[in-house]
């Protein structure tokens, strides 16, 4: 029987091993060295992916602001999510800058990236939820959920979705500990690990990766299988919707695809005692695949514009007026177009049953 114990700055696991013969010795396991994946990957990825996502959500932003004028509660929702990716993209300069520095960023620096990072993740599952909610209410009850619609519901749910964001966010805040150099006493704030996690309490450990799997990604997965099967069958029988429930369910996705892998591989290390997974090639094994899904996951900014981009005919046409792509002629949506339109320009007659 093997006991797992780890040093978070060390170059090897122990382990600690027990025969038959009550003979103990003290296996030697190399650790796996995260640094060097980060000094060489990190400082170029997360810049090109700061300049990307900065651009084309500051887009987002324009487009909604200048042209859908927050008129409906889907652009308030959709506003909020740009919002949201912001928030972790302003953080990406300065993992950046710790990867390639050895993580000397200060105490105070490294808890508001912690508790940035957080809020970005979370606050996107929270409008994740509110636009799959919505549009499931709204499909299936229009007469009971009136008030779903109306904008005055959109900012009080958004600023309930940023309150919840804080709250879930604080206790991250207010636990975090940097880790200590063991060759000098200088408190880094490393990438490699999971950054939200606070030193070696085992509480905090299994408290945080519980939440951030909750809240973040399970709650989120439960909603789409339910309002995907409850409007799979509806869906075929009405195209003129499909627009709406493409797009809404495409950003879903891919952010349940992206953070997914990480939010497991952090479960599996962080409880791998109860799956024993505490030998010496699992250990490794799992600190490499913490380190390259939460690469992955952190791209994930700078991807729901492109969606639009990519599924939603009228946020193409604003893009090619705001770079004059197009000829000036004004844009008039006929009423088929307003009532396929996925940024929630729809009439009660594509929304009733």
């Amino acid at each position: 029987m093997a006991n797992y114990t780890s040093a978070p700055d060390g170059d090897y696991y122990d382990v600690l091993i027990e025969d038959e013969l009550n003979n103990n010795e003290i296996e030697r396991c190399p650790q796996y060295d995260a640094k060097t994946l980060s000094a060489q990957l990190v400082p170029q990825l997360y810049t090109t992916v700061f300049l990307v996502g900065l651009l084309d959500n500051f887009l987002v932003v324009f487009i909604l602001v200048k042209y859908k004028r927050l008129r409906h509660v889907e652009n308030i929702y959709f506003l909020n999510l740009a919002v949201s990716n912001l928030c972790f993209l302003l953080t990406l300069p300065f993992w950046a800058h710790s990867a390639s520095h050895g993580g000397l960023v200060g105490i105070s620096m490294c808890k508001m990236l912690a508790a940035l990072s957080s809020m970005g993740l979370h606050s996107e599952a929270f409008f994740n939820v509110l636009l799959t909610g919505k549009n499931y209410l709204v499909f299936f009850h229009v007469r009971n959920f009136s008030a779903a619609r109306k904008v005055p519901c959109g900012i009080i749910t958004s600023v309930l979705a940023w309150v919840m964001t804080i709250l879930v966010t604080l206790p991250e805040f207010l636990s975090y500990k940097s880790q200590m150099g063991l060759q000098s006493q200088e408190h880094k704030c490393f990438f490699s690990r999971p950054h939200f996690l606070p030193g070696d309490e085992t509480f905090w450990k299994h408290f945080l990766t519980l939440k951030m799997n909750i809240v973040g990604l399970l709650v989120p997965l439960l909603l789409f299988i339910f309002c995907y099967v409850r409007m799979r069958e509806t869906l075929r029988s009405r195209e003129s919707k499909y627009d709406l429930f493409k797009l809404v369910f495409a950003i879903m996705v891919v952010f349940l695809l992206m953070w997914g892998p990480y939010g497991m591989a952090l479960f599996l290390s962080t409880f791998k005692k109860c799956f024993s997974l505490k030998d010496c090639k699992s250990s490794y094994n799992l600190d490499k695949s913490v380190q390259i899904t939460r690469i992955i996951a952190s791209t994930h900014c700078c991807v729901n514009p492109l969606l639009y981009g990519l599924l939603d005919k009228e946020f193409r046409k604003h893009l090619c007026h705001l770079f004059h792509l197009c000829d000036n002629t004004p844009l008039r949506p006929t009423e088929d177009s307003a009532q396929v339109t996925s940024w929630g320009e729809h009439d009660h007659s594509t929304t009733e049953v």
